[in-house]
């Protein structure tokens, strides 16, 4: 274009297409725009009177020419005159063009430099093909933004595939008319970066010769952001709500990424990214209906051209791909192009110094202690392995990178930690260094990872801690308890190195021995897990993946007889085979809790044949651990195939399961399989089914089941299974012949039907029942007069849970009236949410006056008001009232209510706990409050309040008050732990 268009005269042009009202539109936008770029506003009264030449005059005379067009090309799109916008762009030259040949230039660079695969092109596009048709098949089929999440293990070829995406689309032949601009995000290249922002942060990839970078985000349909590297991270990635939409404005790193990835900044556009699946629950949280592409590695086929290509002679080829083919694990473990080259370039080693062809089998960590071995052995001449100090600084290098989220490091580094810069070139000749620059970085992060396991094993007590470096005790913590994904992958090798063959492998080839006291640190640091409360957050499934990773069956046990209760979370098969490993060596285990999503892995899909026979083994856990008593399994979604193999291990003699748990299980199987996994177990005791929609029959086969002789289920709960009043009448003869104690049917539709053929059968003289459960049950007042009349015959009742029906007054006024017969044995009533108001109280108070048996009353969520509550508290004053706990919670109370409360507080000797919890008090009314728990006659040991919602003079109050009664404990939620439990609610 002609430069004149683009000066004051060129300007005049394109304002002279704008209609009278867009003209105005346009000075009114005009106001503000300027500092969206960081620039004074103009005057309005001088705007307000321009004429169109008079205004391109003003704009030229307050900014540059740049900066006015990248003001008045935003307002053009603004206005809605693209097509203004489009011949503007058009003129100034296609951008693209000049930033897709930089693009070309330092991806092909890339290629060429930083790949570990010698292969011809066209080989590695065949080995990519049905992935790369999978990506452009999504992106071409939806216009609108659409993100897609690379999945796949460390090594499987993910960074590649994306260099390669960028390499074509750079190049001309893919996605072209899909994205405009395609972006490579390195996301851990944020992590020394304070603040940011999104234009700031891909200009460093923008050539100067291509002038603003600004307006390429005027599309963001057609803008493609690749993503990679996560996993190097150094901040965790979280779901956010202080998002930024402005791709301008500096933020931490971590909301920039946030907010691209929760679709907040630029929402139009597209997303690539690759994804280790370790990350993959952090990451997939945070994404908007990402579509998946998983990479599955080098086929069979593409394994042997692998092998010709390279080891390049056909004798050389064929002797190493026979025998690896010989070790099926090995050729299995080739389909991960990095470790089929570490594989290879482990074996060209051994060819080349006539050495017979050796690989260690066992572990992740074999294949890297093969690799070593042969590396050192290989270059023995001139490698500095004998001299330990040596080894250790770059080991050190690597523990301390890793730790730090450091990659790319200079020979200062490495002298830092007593090595200098000839060791470099050493190492980068037996591969483990690759130049970057003027730096250099580990040929691969795995690599990185398995130095830095070493360097635990060189580490001697004598030297000097590296502040940067974390413990064994503190690794293996920082990523079972706390979950720091970024170690993972380093714990993977220290475990892999701990047994003695692969110790004394790298003990051989160094020519030095190795610290033998890991073991002993590492069961000593799952001891201190085990002692402390945060032990409910480890992640078994981590554990269990390190310890398999050892395969020593002695240490495994010492590790897992710390644990009596696991919690297992599954998503694929793999896990399995590890829990199955560990568990069976387990002779301490008594509860174990289950989640399965699926049994089946997309990295194998020749073992889906062994699918079944893998969780016939896990299952085998519940025969071969003698005192595994309970087993919970939560939302598992089991075909009937795995259901079957499920109750036939249960339905074993050897099983001693006392409590079983199944969980919003969409499905139970075969009814038979599953009647026979409860009748053949006669130690079973407690059987929960919460969340399992039955039908009519279901329920019927279900009692049929439980009335045999041989069955002796004590407890069940059935809450929200779809039980209605009709099939409560096939629990009665479970109450009355089968002497069942204990009965869960919250959320069910029971309703009065039901609860009259309940009541009946609470009044057979052979009712065992001790505890019943029937909140939101769809109940009326109704119900009071048939629980009412049973409560005068029963003799063994005592919890009754009525809560969040719509008893209303009159409903447990008569209640009352079978609460204050001496025969009544009740001794825990819920009435939580039960529609009671201040004159409900008044029968509830007669009551407990009357009955000294009734030790529990909970009324939360009731309207009772500070009325009621005067009520109560005459009650309590009374002598033969023996409450001890007190639920008042969300009962619409004021401060008002705390002089009645404070003198029932110090007249009644019995009561121990009161939940004031949600219920507004100022500092005054909790200083009455405090005046009384601190006399000598109160007994109150639990106090429902949540201290943080009250201000700081209260709170310290509060305090001192716990610091001088030890027996007193204030808590948000004192009770509710308890009342999911008593209930059979999962938690």
């Amino acid at each position: 274009m002609a430069e004149p268009r683009f000066s004051e005269f060129g300007l005049v042009w394109y304002l002279e297409e704008l209609k009278k009202e867009e003209f105005w539109k346009f000075k009114e936008l005009l106001r503000q725009e300027p500092q969206k770029f960081q620039l004074k506003p103009m005057p309005w009264t001088d705007i307000k009177r321009a004429s169109k030449e008079g205004l391109a005059k003003l704009l030229y005379k307050h900014f540059s020419g740049k900066q006015v067009w990248d003001v008045v090309m935003s307002l053009f799109l603004q206005i809605s005159r693209r097509d203004l916008w489009q011949k503007a762009q058009d003129e100034m030259g296609d951008k693209s063009k000049l930033y897709k040949r930089h693009m070309k230039q330092k991806f092909q660079l890339i290629w060429q430099t930083e790949t570990c695969l010698p292969i011809p092109g066209y080989f590695y596009n065949e080995t990519i093909r049905n992935e790369y048709i999978a990506l452009q098949d999504i992106y071409t089929a939806e216009t609108g933004p659409v993100t897609v999440a690379l999945r796949g293990d460390d090594g499987i070829g993910k960074t590649t595939f994306l260099r390669r995406v960028m390499l074509d689309w750079a190049s001309g032949i893919f996605l072209n008319e899909r994205f405009r601009f395609v972006f490579f995000l390195t996301v851990c290249d944020m992590n020394s970066m304070m603040q940011t922002s999104l234009i700031e942060f891909i200009s460093r990839d923008w050539p100067e010769s291509s002038g603003t970078i600004g307006d390429v985000f005027s599309q963001p349909e057609r803008i493609l952001f690749i993503m990679d590297d996560f996993e190097k991270l150094k901040f965790d990635l979280e779901l956010r709500t202080n998002l930024c939409d402005d791709w301008r404005r500096r933020q931490p790193p971590q909301i920039i990424l946030s907010s691209l990835l929760q679709k907040k900044l630029l929402p139009e556009s597209s997303l690539l990214l690759a994804l280790q699946d370790e990350h993959m629950q952090d990451i997939y949280f945070l994404l908007k209906y990402p579509k998946d592409i998983f990479c599955t590695g080098l086929s069979e086929d593409s394994r042997r051209l692998y092998f010709t290509y390279f080891f390049r002679a056909k004798d050389k080829a064929s002797r190493a791909l026979s025998f690896v083919k010989s070790q099926p694990p090995f050729f299995l473990v080739c389909s991960n192009p990095f470790r089929c080259w570490v594989i290879c370039t482990s074996l060209k080693w051994q060819l080349e110094i006539g050495d017979d062809l050796e690989l260690h089998p066992g572990s992740a960590a074999s294949v890297f202690v093969t690799f070593f071995r042969s590396a050192f052995k290989a270059r023995s001449e001139n490698c500095p392995s004998k001299n330990k100090a040596q080894l250790k600084s770059l080991c050190a290098l690597a523990a301390e990178g890793i730790w730090t989220h450091t990659f790319v490091f200079s020979c200062e580094d490495l002298r830092r930690h007593g090595g200098s810069e000839s060791d470099v070139l050493v190492w980068m000749s037996m591969r483990l260094l690759q130049k970057k620059g003027d730096c250099f970085t580990f040929k691969r992060v795995s690599i990185q990872d398995f130095c830095a396991a070493l360097f635990y094993f060189l580490k001697e007590s004598t030297d000097h801690p590296n502040p940067a470096i974390g413990s064994v005790a503190q690794l293996v913590t920082a990523i079972v308890v706390h979950k720091q994904h970024y170690l993972i992958q380093l714990g993977i090798y220290l475990f892999g190195i701990l047994p003695e063959t692969m110790n004394n492998h790298l003990e051989t080839s160094f020519g030095f021995l190795l610290s033998k006291d890991i073991k002993q640190e590492i069961i000593q640091c799952f001891l201190s897990i085990s002692q402390c409360e945060h032990n409910k957050n480890i992640s078994f499934q981590q554990v269990f993946g390190y310890l398999f990773e050892t395969q020593d069956e002695e240490f495994v046990k010492k590790v897992m007889d710390l644990f009596d209760e696991v919690s297992l979370t599954f998503s694929e098969l793999e896990p399995f085979i590890m829990a199955s490993f560990c568990l069976r060596l387990s002779q301490k285990l008594k509860k174990l809790r289950l989640r399965v999503h699926k049994i089946s892995s997309y990295k194998h899909t020749a073992s889906a044949g062994n699918d079944i026979q893998y969780w016939q083994d896990f299952c085998s856990v519940f025969t071969v651990s003698r005192n595994l008593q309970v087993l919970e399994l939560d939302n598992c979604n089991l075909n009937n195939c795995c259901m079957g193999v499920l109750f036939k291990a249960l339905a074993q003699p050897v099983c001693s399961l006392r409590s079983l748990s199944f969980n919003f299980m969409p499905n139970l199987g075969d009814g038979a399989d599953f009647s026979r996994g409860i009748i053949h177990n006669p130690q079973l005791k407690h059987l929960n089914l919460y969340g399992t929609g039955f039908s009519h029959s279901g329920i019927k086969c279900l009692c049929e089941a439980l009335q045999h002789p041989v069955c002796n289920v004590e407890e069940l709960v059935l809450g929200k299974c779809d039980i209605t009043g009709e099939d409560c009448e096939n629990l009665v003869s479970l109450i009355i012949y089968k002497k069942l104690k204990y009965l869960s049917l919250v959320e069910n539709p029971v309703k009065n039907k039901g609860a009259m053929v309940l009541c009946e059968a609470l009044k057979h003289s052979n009712c065992a029942l001790e505890t019943l459960m029937l909140s939101y049950c769809g109940l009326s007042c109704t119900a009071c007069d048939y629980f009412s009349q049973a409560l005068l015959c029963n003799r063994s009742l005592s919890v009754l849970d009525l809560g969040s029906n719509v008893l209303e007054n009159n409903g447990v006024a008569v209640l009352c009236e079978a609460l204050k017969n001496p025969g009544c044995s009740l001794q825990e009533l819920w009435l939580t949410g039960c529609y009671l108001t201040s004159d409900g109280c008044k029968n509830i108070s007669a009551a407990l006056i009357c009955n000294e048996k009734l030790h529990t009353l909970k009324l939360g969520n009731n309207n009772i008001q500070d009325a009621g509550v005067k009520h109560l508290c005459e009650a309590l004053r009374h002598p033969k009232c023996k409450l001890q706990r007190l639920g008042l919670n969300m009962c619409q109370l004021t401060s008002e209510c705390c002089e009645g409360l404070a003198s029932a507080l110090t007249f009644c000797k019995t009561l121990r706990g009161l939940n004031l919890d949600w219920i507004t008090l100022d500092h005054d009314g909790v200083l009455v409050l405090c005046e009384a728990l601190s006399h000598h006659d109160c007994a109150l040991e639990t106090l429902g309040l949540d201290k943080s919602s009250f201000g700081e003079e209260t709170q310290m109050l509060l305090q001192a008050l716990e610091e001088k009664i030890p027996h007193l404990t204030i808590t948000h939620h004192p009770w509710f732990e308890e009342e999911l439990r008593m209930k059979g609610v999962p938690q």
